[in-house]
């Protein structure tokens, strides 16, 4: 009989959920087994069986010519295909008969709207109920950072689509800024600056290595510029080639998409009174965000800043690690998803 009630209670449990909804990757993970299912945030079309042949960097090419991506700026701009995104990865969780309850999340500076978008494509995709927190306060948990601390702390997430700020104290977000600017801009920046000028389309891996040049930002201009090797498709007759690219058209194409970002963080940083300001100059500024992985960023906000930088650990997941240690902590508390709300921000 209680092998049999077991069985039933598994049945009609309910099981909990976080999103992390990204413009490059969705993570979601599972209360009941404790794993995180990961993917491409973006729907594709090219068939790879028809295409077995082909190295994995022309795959990869194609695919950024053959796929829909429902994100863009970290917010939704095509609900249907991020409800056939989230679909799978949603009923990959189900066990029982009752449609999980999802904890997802937004960049600071969403509208009602696009919270409204994205509750409805998660229960859409088969959630039964949904809360929203700020992505950059899920960032900061899962960043490790004391949220309930009495001193200020500033957080900056960078992410595919989105660069967001928080600042944080005493258990709440007391500033936030964001700017619909990130690493898929520079990695476009790159890309065109290629097209125009050598008439070949690089492959998204090699876009994203180029954007490390980012660190001769803080040297300034060099006398002797470095090459870089870099490979991709001849624009004319579709064949792959190897191409030189001069590190200083690099520095050009992507200055104005750091320029745009550091003066975001700057303006932000202004705003702050003397006293919230005394206190980041003695916590200093955490990056999380795949864009905390670009080389020489670090030292460029410090630089612009004058401030203490430091990296996250695992800074990529630190929105669904956030997001882990506040189920962790919520489960339990009845209908606890009905009692968050999105905090009122300051602009």
């Amino acid at each position: 009989m209680k092998s049999m009630l077991h069985a039933a209670k598994k049945i009609w449990n309910r099981p909990c959920i976080a999103i992390d909804l990204g413009t490059a990757n969705t993570r979601v993970f599972c209360s009941e087994n404790g794993q995180i299912r990961e993917k491409p945030s973006f729907i594709r079309h090219a068939d790879e069986n028809g295409v077995k042949a082909a190295s994995d960097d022309y795959l990869s090419y194609l695919n950024s010519k053959l796929f829909l991506t429902p994100l863009r700026g970290g917010v939704i701009v095509d609900i249907k295909n991020a409800v056939k995104l989230l679909r799978p990865l949603l009923k990959e969780t189900r066990k029982g008969l009752r449609h999980p309850i999802s904890l997802a999340s937004a960049p600071t500076d969403t509208s009602d709207r696009e919270r409204e978008l994205l509750a409805r494509a998660v229960l859409d995709a088969g959630a039964s109920y949904v809360a929203i927190l700020p992505e950059v306060w899920s960032a900061a948990i899962g960043a490790g950072m004391d949220v309930d601390s009495p001193h200020a702390q500033v957080l900056i997430d960078i992410g595919e689509g989105v660069t967001d700020l928080a600042i944080i104290r005493d258990g709440r977000l007391i500033h936030a800024s964001a700017v619909r600017t990130a690493c898929g801009d520079l990695q476009k920046a790159v890309r065109s600056a290629i097209v125009s000028r050598h008439k070949v389309c690089i492959y998204p891996a090699e876009a994203e290595r180029l954007t490390h040049a980012i660190s001769s930002f803080n040297q300034g201009r060099t006398i002797n510029p470095r090459w870089i090797t870099v490979q991709g498709n001849d624009v004319f007759n579709g064949y792959e080639t190897t191409i030189k690219i001069n590190e200083e058209d690099i520095i050009r194409a992507m200055e104005p998409i750091i320029n745009k970002i550091i003066t975001m963080i700057e303006i932000s940083l202004k705003k702050l009174s003397k006293p919230i300001y005394g206190e980041i100059s003695k916590s200093g500024i955490c990056l999380s965000g795949g864009g905390a992985f670009i080389s020489g960023i670090d030292r460029l906000i410090a630089l612009k800043t004058n401030l203490h930088v430091r990296t996250a650990p695992d800074a990529i997941h630190s929105v669904i690690k956030g997001h882990i240690e506040t189920l962790n902590l919520l489960q339990g508390h009845k209908n606890w998803w009905q009692d968050i709300v999105w905090p009122r921000l300051s602009s």
